[in-house]
């Protein structure tokens, strides 16, 4: 039988998970901060892996996203509609309002490039919705050079324009990042750990 690395499968899954399970006061709390206009432009959400923040970010994206689109998010139960437009172009990485930065499976870290690329992406000008959301995930794994391009990124941006920051370990992002973003640290108490897992 074949050897699945349970990891890499995980790392690709967080974008096809419909539903999300126990963030419901984090994301009553982000849809207040937007809709009141307060929802920070650089968001950093840190937590140990496999909390489901990635998760959380794609579900706050397709709200964003899909307001005024058939099959919009399911807000009272916080699902993703599987045919929702948004959530389709996202699911393959064609939206054009959202540029996702992942550790690519099986490269070590992530490349100045694929920063590179997202900065051609906050030039560019959006269709639909004048949002653009710019998500990094993992970015523990963001290297020297990597880190110095999304500082630039960071400096340089308009009101419309939201980064959402996935970090796992603390200890390896720079400070300079993290002083540039208002972090949510996303904590479960074991109970609330055993609710998400049943």
């Amino acid at each position: 039988s074949m050897n699945i690395n349970k990891e890499k499968i995980d790392l690709s899954e967080s974008k096809h998970q419909t539903t999300l399970f126990g963030y419901e006061s984090y994301f009553h709390s982000f849809v207040e901060l937007f809709k009141n206009k307060k929802l920070p432009n650089v968001i950093l959400l840190s937590g140990e892996k496999g909390l489901g923040k990635s998760t959380f970010v794609y579900h706050f994206m397709n709200y964003l996203l899909s307001v005024n689109e058939k099959n919009k998010y399911n807000f009272n139960y916080l699902k993703i509609e599987p045919s929702n437009y948004s959530y389709n172009l996202i699911k393959n990485n064609i939206h054009p309002n959202v540029f996702i930065i992942e550790s690519k499976l099986y490269e070590d870290g992530i490349k100045i490039e694929q920063l590179r690329n997202s900065f051609k992406f906050l030039s560019k000008s959006t269709y639909s919705h004048n949002i653009k959301i710019i998500m990094i995930d993992d970015a523990e794994n963001l290297n020297v050079n990597s880190s110095n391009a999304l500082l630039k990124a960071l400096e340089n941006y308009n009101s419309n324009t939201f980064f959402f920051i996935v970090n796992n370990n603390p200890a390896k992002i720079l400070n300079t990042i993290k002083s540039r973003a208002i972090e949510f640290k996303i904590f479960f108490k074991f109970s609330e750990k055993i609710k998400i897992l049943e």
